[in-house]
């Protein structure tokens, strides 16, 4: 398998170490393998190009785990191969290697992360058996296990153990001499010769027993920390300018091409955050073709917070720009982990995006933010979207570490004096290929997609290219226009206010429920509704329901329907649950007034169509009157649930206060009750003088 590198930045000091970053996608299996080994033999010998003399580079080998949908799981004999490969002298002779760890983990790339010289594991990092059934662990296996572990000891015997069989027993035992981990066995013949001091179950026999970080913090072999670059080169002591890394993962690849030339509304932006989130649940690495002047900044801010976040999901993005990305659209490709250029590619400057004006404090910490996703300076994205902005090239005396900075960052540095201004890139208001390689941040140069495709070993045969036509194009762009987002909440709002007016399930009924169908299915188009929002919109519909047929008065049935109805529209209309950052607390302020001010408006424009239609026939529907008996007992007798009409005349006690809904007594049964005005106390003699629908009207009795 094809695999390229390229150093970061330029020479740097030859105290540091050299390494070079290999991210291998699981499942390890013996299709793949061999494409695994070749990549890794590519890889130490870019190091050796790059390390100084009686140097040994670091060979870094990010795992990256397998998605929630993936079943399929390392093959153990693959992973057997990788294990003796990374084991082998003639490996361990040239580098020293490096597990990196992110994600949950239960797969036979255990045994080649244990041969490994030096495990690194984030803080979020669980690790549980290789295999759910545990009879195929033969002991053959359980052996290789054994022998990998305790060669590079970076656990003990008894947590490989109780990691390979549940029914193994896991405890933390305190002797005179040390507290360590032993097995259920070995703690009894620790008390039976009377040296245990004290033991902490860990796991019991039976069950399954997950590594994290509480058991990785006391193994001295392991280090916890973040795993991103910087804080690998930092642990490391790797210097910038020898630091390289792989194009994309090697082993298993999901490719997709997304076109984002179409960016020129904010439903075409939204569209493509959707396009792109389903796409990032088959694939692994997703490759963005950029041709755009920019548009709407807020909307491209929070498409650039969504490619940046699919690093977090094992997705691997990359931008290609041919010809240009510019203004706002330069931060989409900033927010990808590779950059390409086309040989007269460039990214950022003037193009149709609105100006943000002074950097304000909202709009620096959501740079700020986006800086800390993807290692980029902050500096560069602002430069995108105000291109008049200062901005010089800064190096920092004791690495060779070369940054582009703006005023405004490099004095909120804490190491600021430590950095020495130099070359300004205020000639051009983008970014071309020289510039983005002086700065680290360019992958290289390609002609054309498939060049880019060919680093990783991909034709354009191989791939789809992902965009929004046709149908589904239309369907999308109707159901994320603004008009038609409002336009079905207020007729959902509408028909439900005229049907608290008319008695039983009408017309208006249907059509709010119309209504609300409609602008559900819109906002899950637009990739905003979830299960939570489904549920307490349909908690809210339901208790309106029991509030208007089943229980009299308004009470919490009404109160809490409209309190979860209001809080699941608002929560539909923007992707997140609580803000984060300052962009997405506006956007939930912003949610929070437009829909107060639709149902405002709705109940205005009710009122006005009641006195608009008058008694014609639309009036009569929106705002039937039943003053004819007739009609009245027929509807009251339609939309009851139960049919107390007996009732009428009879005499009961009160159970409870009715003010002036309560419960009263009539014979042998309570019933649900309300007074004809009145306050009427408990145990108070009570007289049934009318029945409407449900309602039970009662007045005092002497």
């Amino acid at each position: 398998m094809l695999v390229e590198y390229n150093l970061l930045l330029a020479q740097g000091q030859d105290q540091q170490q050299t390494a070079v970053l290999i991210e291998v996608q699981l499942p390890i299996q013996n299709t793949n393998i061999g494409g695994i080994t070749r990549a890794l033999d590519s890889a130490i010998e870019n190091a050796g190009k790059a390390k100084v003399k009686n140097q040994r580079p670091w060979l870094l080998i990010r795992f990256l785990p397998l998605s929630e949908n993936n079943q399929i799981r390392s093959d153990f004999g693959a992973c057997n191969t990788l294990e003796s490969y990374l084991s082998s002298p003639s490996l361990t002779r040239r580098c020293r290697t490096v597990a990196i760890l992110n994600g949950k983990y239960a797969d036979h790339a255990f045994l080649p992360v244990l041969s490994c010289s030096k495990l690194i594991v984030s803080p979020e990092t669980n690790i549980h058996g290789p295999e759910a059934d545990t009879s195929l662990l033969t002991s053959e296996v359980k052996d290789d296990y054994r022998r990998v572990a305790e060669a590079h000891k970076h656990f003990p015997a008894s947590v490989i153990e109780a990691v390979l069989d549940p029914t193994v027993a896991l405890h933390e035992v305190t002797t005179d001499e040390s507290t360590f981990f032993a097995t259920g066995v070995e703690r009894q013949e620790l008390f039976d010769k009377g040296k245990l001091n004290s033991s902490t179950a860990i796991s019991v026999s039976g069950d399954i027993l997950t590594l994290d970080k509480l058991i990785f913090n006391q193994q001295s072999a392991i280090t916890v920390m973040p795993t991103n670059d910087t804080t690998l080169a930092t642990e490391l002591n790797i210097a910038p300018t020898r630091f390289l890394k792989s194009s994309g993962p090697i082993g298993e690849i999901h490719a997709v091409v997304v076109d984002m030339a179409q960016l020129q509304s904010p439903s075409r932006i939204r569209d493509k955050q959707i396009l792109i989130n389903n796409l990032a649940d088959q694939h692994n690495l997703i490759i963005f073709q950029f041709e755009s002047d920019g548009a709407h900044t807020d909307e491209l801010i929070n498409l650039a917070n969504t490619i940046a976040d699919l690093r977090y999901e094992e997705v691997k993005t990359v931008a290609y720009i041919k010809d240009h990305a510019r203004g706002a659209a330069g931060i989409l490709a900033l927010a990808c982990d590779e950059i390409y250029l086309g040989p007269e590619g460039s990214l950022g400057g003037f193009g149709n995006s609105t100006k943000l004006g002074e950097l304000t404090f909202e709009i620096q910490e959501t740079l700020l933010a986006l800086e800390k996703t993807t290692t980029r300076e902050w500096s560069l994205f602002y430069r995108c979207l105000q291109p008049t902005i200062e901005l010089h090239i800064f190096t920092r005396a004791q690495t060779g570490e070369t940054r582009g900075f703006c005023p405004q960052q490099i004095m909120s540095l804490d190491d600021k004096d430590q950095w020495t201004r130099g070359t300004p890139l205020n000639d051009r208001r983008h970014f071309n290929a020289e510039d983005l390689q002086t700065l680290g941040h360019l992958q290289g140069v390609a002609s054309d997609l498939s060049a880019v495709l060919g680093n990783y070993d991909l034709k354009l045969s191989d791939v789809e290219i992902k965009t929004t036509t046709g149908l589904s194009g239309f369907l999308n762009e109707v159901a994320h226009s603004d008009w038609f987002l409002w336009a079905t909440l207020t007729m959902a709002i509408y028909g439900l206010i005229a049907e608290l007016a008319a008695p039983g399930l009408g017309v208006p009924g249907l059509i709010s429920l119309l209504g609300f169908g409609l602008h559900i299915w819109a906002r899950h188009l637009n990739g905003t509704v979830d299960a939570l929002e489904i549920i307490l919109i349909l908690i809210g519909v339901i208790c309106i329901g029991v509030e208007l047929f089943v229980t009299p008065g308004f009470g919490l049935f009404g109160i809490g329907g409209i309190c979860s109805l209001l809080f699941g529209l608002i929560l539909s209309a923007q992707s997140f649950s609580l803000p984060t950052n300052p962009f997405q607390r506006q956007q939930i302020a912003n949610s929070f007034l437009g829909i107060i001010g639709t149902i405002v408006g709705t109940v205005l424009l009710y009122q006005i169509s009641i006195r608009l239609f008058g008694d014609s026939w639309i009036g009569r529907i929106i705002a039937p009157k039943n003053n004819d008996l007739a009609t009245a007992q027929r509807n009251n007798w339609n939309e009851a649930m139960v049919h107390w009409e007996h009732l009428v005349g009879q005499t009961g006690q009160t159970t409870s206060r009715l003010s002036p809904a309560g419960k009263a007594r009539l014979g042998s049964k309570v019933y649900d009750v309300v007074s004809d005005g009145e306050m009427v106390s408990a145990n108070s003699m009570i007289k049934v003088i009318e029945v409407i629908g449900n309602r039970i009207v009662v007045s005092k009795s002497s």
